[in-house]
């Protein structure tokens, strides 16, 4: 489910308008944010999930470049449009230790 789903923005609302994107930034709910912070905790997790299934060397080492690789994605869409300070840094914190914990559990359940 996505957070439009949630948190449905008004009606006629152009998502490929970046003004009126930013506009819509700065009114939404917290709740909003909160589950798209979550999406991306999910897929850095995914991801190392991934790595650490698949990865014969380095596993963690691997899953810390994925992470930073999601890292700076996440940058690129933190400058295209404006975020709440609070939502750029914790996105920005929270792909690598998401990724290593994935891996982490992976190498866990195998008994690594």
């Amino acid at each position: 489910m996505e957070s439009r789903a949630l948190f449905p923005p008004p009606p006629g609302f152009d998502f490929n308008d970046p003004d009126a994107l930013a506009k819509l930034l700065a009114v939404i709910p917290l709740g909003a944010l909160l589950v798209v912070e979550l999406s991306y905790a999910l897929a850095g997790l995914a991801a190392g999930v991934v790595v650490g299934a698949i990865a014969r060397w380095k596993p963690m080492v691997i899953a810390s470049i994925v992470g930073v690789l999601f890292t700076m994605a996440g940058f690129a869409n933190l400058a295209s449009l404006p975020h709440p300070m609070w939502f750029a840094v914790l996105s920005t914190v929270t792909y690598v230790p998401a990724a290593l914990a994935g891996a982490s559990a992976v190498g866990w359940w195998r008994g690594r």
